[in-house]
């Protein structure tokens, strides 16, 4: 079997930790890591499954089929997981599983698409604001720049 490594912003990802407990954790030697050489230094790339060992994470298959419930335990309508969602892999401890039906989970994604819709039309009203009040901002300082200017120099004042 190829062991599988992964980067430690991935590692972090997947253990629900930070990247710093992770790079503790490396230093203490408590993952097995492999170091790649760049002209910066090193990155570490973890392996796979000495993250899963060490945080005692069940990969996606071992969760699966210890979560599995059969339909006649869900109340109400069918439901199904939704496996287009990115499932973070479930500790020991943790027996709590998230079942959404695929019409809750069609109206958030259309939810999500407009709010992301307006966020980007607000988005541009606003570098449109920020610019609008910049070019005034070079306008009143070239005016002022105008007022403060002498008109005339002292010596022309003879003339």
């Amino acid at each position: 079997m190829e062991k599988e490594f992964i980067s430690i912003q991935t590692a972090a990802d997947l253990s629900l930790k930070s990247i710093q407990t992770i790079r503790r954790a490396i230093k203490s030697k408590n993952l097995r890591v492999k170091r790649q050489k760049t002209p910066q230094g090193f990155n570490y790339m973890i392996e796979k499954s000495s993250l899963y060992e060490f945080y005692k994470i069940k990969t996606t298959a071992e969760a699966s089929a210890k979560t599995e419930t059969p339909s006649s335990e869900i109340k109400g309508t069918t439901r199904k997981k939704v496996k287009s969602f990115i499932k973070f892999a479930e500790t020991e401890e943790s027996e709590d599983t998230m079942y959404i039906s695929a019409n809750d989970f069609r109206s958030f994604s259309q939810t999500m698409e407009k709010l992301l819709g307006q966020h980007s039309d607000e988005r541009q009203n606003f570098l449109r604001l920020v610019t609008s009040l910049q070019e005034k901002i070079i306008v009143l300082e070239n005016q002022l720049n105008l007022l403060q200017a002498p008109k005339k120099s002292w010596y022309q004042i003879w003339k």
